[in-house]
């Protein structure tokens, strides 16, 4: 395959091909450093909607360089030969997560941990108004300090402006049902869902609704994440409160989800803190700069960086006697007080060496046992995970409506709210009562799941004929 010459960079090999682009490494000649080089393939069309989306990967990209879960992009150009554009981004060596768990599924500790760094990416991005729009594992590569990194916002959006789109891209395994039944562009939720199916693919090896040696085409993968339940990951060092979260991320309902990547993150951190796992932090961009400091204020003078000739001084002395015998003009006077200071300082040192010895047992052992160094962390709090059984609920009829009544059985406090909708509905209901009164002369089935700030019970499924 051959790669275009670009100015400034020479080619080294192919590294892979995407949907309308080619990936390549060159390495940058000054500074000199190895770089992944995107280019538009040859035989795509460059109609305006392409060259849109490139121009919109390219200004997303710079917008979220520094962010450090995010492939930082150095440049962009069109090269000399077939006007074809190009961006130049940080390399990062293959494969991407999504080959690396195929075989091999993540550790719960790492993917929780790989989970906050990408909502941390995801909610920056959100904060500057871009949504990304395929999240997915192939598109969250690996920094050569082995932390993820994520890319490809070739069909990211501004929130503001996705509605009025006309066609979106989509990855099937991992979109929501929004994005493939029409109902939605994007949006916030939406990519809270992909990020959600990513770490399930980080744990497990493959995306929620594939079935190993079973249907898994475009059709049937979208008819179950349009109608089939959430699945749990099954396996047996997950936690049950993380597996509760994927399948509240993949919810059918977007309002059933966490309503921010922000949101996500700190849910995933109580999951590392009730395990007591290393706390992962957010990496999120401040909102408003320092106020506390002034920008204006002036360099302190003690801080300056200065040109000074450099005095050599014999080693064999302390710098402050050296000095005073430099600087001391007045004969012998002063050198006798230096002999003395000198012989003083030299009975300390013997007293300090031989107290040294008795104390150390004689220095007869030429390999001390050295010292453990002591630990100054903090740990966070850990965050209980209280909710660990489904409500008891139950229902009775009295002529057109039923009355559904229900009770945690694990405690109720103060703040506790109860979601509860009737099962095929995509209405919900939040709500302090524990009572709810549905009208209807045919079989009616509630669900019903307790939400204790950012824990929930399982659901509980009630049917009353």
């Amino acid at each position: 395959m051959s790669a275009p010459v670009i100015g400034g960079f020479t080619f080294v090999e192919h590294l892979g091909s995407g949907g309308f682009a080619d990936v390549f490494l060159y390495e940058q000649q000054w500074p000199r450093q190895r770089v992944a080089v995107k280019v538009v393939r040859p035989d795509v069309p460059l109609n305006d909607r392409e060259k849109q989306l490139f121009t919109a990967e390219a200004n997303a990209m710079a917008r979220l360089a520094d962010h450090p879960y995010i492939v930082s992009v150095i440049t962009a150009g069109v090269t000399l030969e077939g006007g074809r554009p190009y961006l130049v981004m940080r390399y990062c060596p293959p494969p991407d997560l999504g080959v690396r768990v195929r075989s091999n599924p993540m550790a719960v500790m790492d993917a929780v941990s790989t989970g906050i760094k990408l909502a941390s990416a995801i909610e920056t991005a959100h904060r500057s108004g871009i949504l990304h729009r395929d999240i997915k594992p192939s598109n969250v590569l690996v920094t050569n300090y082995h932390e993820p990194a994520l890319t490809d916002f070739g069909i990211a959006g501004h929130i503001a402006d996705v509605e009025g789109e006309s066609d979106v891209r989509i990855s099937y395994p991992w979109s929501p049902p929004e994005l493939l039944d029409g109902r939605s562009n994007g949006s916030v939720t939406s990519d809270v869902y992909s990020l959600g199916a990513t770490i399930w693919h980080l744990l497990v090896g493959r995306s929620p609704f594939s079935i190993p040696a079973g249907d898994n085409s475009t059709r049937a993968l979208s008819a179950r994440i349009l109608h089939a339940a959430a699945p749990a990951t099954q396996r047996s060092d997950v936690p049950p409160a993380l597996d509760r979260l994927l399948q509240q991320c993949l919810a059918k309902n977007p309002a059933h989800r966490p309503q921010s990547a922000l949101e996500l993150a700190r849910s995933l951190q109580q999951i590392e803190a009730a395990a007591n796992w290393p706390r992962t932090a957010v990496a999120v961009e401040g909102d408003r700069p320092d106020s506390s400091v002034k920008a204006t204020e002036p360099e302190p003078e003690e801080d300056r960086t200065v040109m000074k000739a450099v005095t050599v001084i014999s080693a064999s002395g302390p710098r402050r006697i050296a000095t005073a015998q430099t600087e001391s003009e007045n004969g012998e006077d002063d050198r006798g007080i230096s002999g003395v200071v000198w012989a003083i300082i030299g009975v300390v040192a013997a007293v300090a060496m031989i107290g040294g010895l008795v104390l150390s047992g004689g220095g007869g052992d030429d390999d001390p046992t050295p010292t453990s160094p002591t630990s100054s962390d903090t740990p966070s709090p850990p965050v209980a995970d209280t909710l660990t059984r489904p409500p008891t609920v139950g229902g009775e009829r009295t002529g057109g409506s039923v009355v559904f009544r229900w009770d945690s059985q694990d405690s109720v406090e103060d703040g506790d709210e109860w979601v509860w909708q009737e099962v095929g509905s995509e209405a919900f209901e939040r709500t302090s009562k524990q009572s709810a009164t549905v009208r209807s002369n045919e079989q009616v089935c509630l669900e019903v799941r307790q939400v204790r700030g950012a824990d929930e019970s399982p659901t509980a499924n009630e049917c009353v004929p």
